[in-house]
């Protein structure tokens, strides 16, 4: 317990608004203001645990490939493919190179509009197998970006 901040007691203290000041005060001291909240403090014992790694979506590697084929199917030039996914035409261009891969999220969209699965689900788990442990410690965030840098590249 600790000290009353007007009257210097140890006993239980709540938080209460005395003219217009926020004190730590008594169950006696506390009918001079008005009560704000009593301190009540909660500690978890255990660890939480950790839950299994989720599969993280990636672009496909054969993207460049299945966007030509793609347009090449449509009898289409690049311009005109750039129309119909609302995108500029040098992403295009990019993309089907290989020099570049759009977002998650515009592979979505593109995918959808040509019919094609352009997105896979990659599982962070078989990523984990390749992390340097000591007993007893569980991967930290940073081992998963050292090892996806790794496995991008």
């Amino acid at each position: 317990m600790t000290q009353c901040e007007m009257c210097g007691q140890d006993k239980e203290l709540v938080t209460a608004a005395v003219e217009g000041v926020d004190l730590k005060v008594c169950s006696v001291c506390a009918q001079y203001g008005t009560v704000r909240s009593q301190q009540r403090y909660s500690f978890s014992s255990s660890r939480q645990s950790v839950s299994a790694p989720r599969a993280e979506e990636a672009v496909v590697s054969t993207l460049a490939a299945l966007l030509r084929r793609a347009r090449e199917k449509r009898q289409l030039t690049q311009e005109d493919f750039a129309k119909l996914l609302q995108e500029r035409e040098s992403s295009v261009a990019k993309w089907e190179q290989g020099s570049a891969k759009p977002s998650v999220a515009e592979a979505k969209k593109i995918g959808r509009m040509l019919g094609l699965n352009l997105v896979e689900k990659e599982d962070l788990s078989s990523m984990s197998s390749g992390l340097v442990q000591s007993k007893n410690q569980e991967p930290t965030l940073g081992d998963f970006i050292k090892i996806r840098k790794r496995n991008v590249v």
